[in-house]
């Protein structure tokens, strides 16, 4: 037996040829063509996203944070300064965002709004791998305090909250398509935002062109998808059902054998809808880590990893990092599998 952090993610060849010949035919295979054209409108249906949102595919999920906040400053005419946390992935503090205030997380694992001050025009809240944070206490403070609220959903791109998608929230949130990703093959991100701030999107993320009466701006880049990556994103999204059932299935199973075997575990903090989560992951926060449960799994071929590393080593951030343990929630897997893992977590903890 051997459980790993990605499935084993097939092509559908047949599909592939037949979604290509639109670009061959059209000449079009990037710009704009056909198959992201389709990939958008798949995004729209499958995540349940609201008609007053846009969606634009970009090449990844971390320039999608880049163009989404440079957009939404381009549109404001002003530098925005941005909060994120400490526990999530570099994107949100590097490139355009380098100068990004980096803060601790609240017990309930998001970012702890008591560690902002009056400068902070914006925050990038990471919802931890298909795990989302009490959604209304952010906008509440956005709202309150006329502020930027964008949600990094990279993992997390079906997870409901209050009978919705969690990427209809905030300002705009941003899901990547990387390989890694429950939803994903190869690489690809993709930008749900308020629909005023589309145009802004679409054109700084093709060097600016069409925005502005000068032919380009400063603020632009290349973030346009190609049909080819599309292409490949949307065969994949065919399986979309089986593996929503599948990653639901297994992780209720798992919380259930968590509370049943009264297991010296817990699950990450999600304030989702009953049954409505999508795990990418399982992340196991321990009562007392021990690092030898980690190497026992690895020994057994289970991929786990202790993740994310913390931007920054702030309290809460460390005490999350110190207990945690990721382990794999993939299509490839069955209860059997979470059967196993718990027994060597026992075994380890005799």
């Amino acid at each position: 037996m051997k459980i790993n952090w990605v499935p084993n993610k097939r092509i559908n060849l047949n599909r592939v040829n037949n979604l290509l010949e639109k670009s061959i035919q059209t000449g079009q295979f990037t710009n704009g063509g056909p198959n992201v054209q389709l990939l958008e409108n798949i995004i729209r249906e499958k995540l349940q996203i609201d008609d007053n949102k846009a969606i634009i595919v970009v090449t990844n999920g971390s320039v999608a944070l880049h163009s989404l906040t440079a957009s939404i400053e381009y549109l404001h005419k002003k530098k925005i300064n941005w909060a994120t946390q400490s526990f999530t992935f570099p994107p949100s503090a590097q490139g355009t965002l380098s100068n990004t205030k980096i803060v601790d997380i609240d017990k309930d694992g998001g970012l702890n709004l008591e560690e902002l001050d009056e400068s902070i025009g914006g925050i990038i809240v990471t919802n931890i791998f298909g795990n989302i944070v009490d959604i209304e206490k952010y906008e509440k403070w956005a709202n309150e305090n006329n502020k930027f609220l964008i949600f990094d959903n990279a993992a997390t791109p079906f997870t409901f909250y209050k009978g919705k998608s969690c990427c209809n929230y905030g300002h705009g949130c941003t899901i990547s398509f990387h390989h890694t990703k429950p939803l994903g093959f190869g690489e690809g991100g993709a930008i749900i935002v308020d629909k005023k701030y589309e145009k802004n999107v679409r054109c700084l993320n093709n060097f600016g062109i069409d925005l502005t009466e000068k032919y380009w701006v400063r603020e632009g880049n290349n973030h346009k998808m190609s049909d080819i990556a599309a292409v490949y994103i949307i065969q994949y999204l065919d399986n979309f059902d089986n593996i929503i059932k599948k990653h639901k299935e297994l992780y209720n199973y798992f919380k259930t054998q968590i509370l049943n075997l009264s297991l010296p575990i817990k699950l990450f903090p999600s304030f989702h809808d009953e049954g409505k989560i999508m795990a990418s992951c399982f992340c196991l926060l321990f009562d007392n880590y021990d690092d030898n449960i980690r190497l026992k799994l690895l020994e057994n071929d289970i991929f786990c990893r202790k993740y994310y590393h913390p931007l920054l080593e702030t309290k809460n951030t460390m005490e999350i990092f110190n207990n945690i343990l990721c382990l794999p929630c993939t299509i490839d897997m069955e209860k059997k599998d979470i059967d196993f893992i718990i027994n060597l977590i026992l075994s380890q903890n005799q």
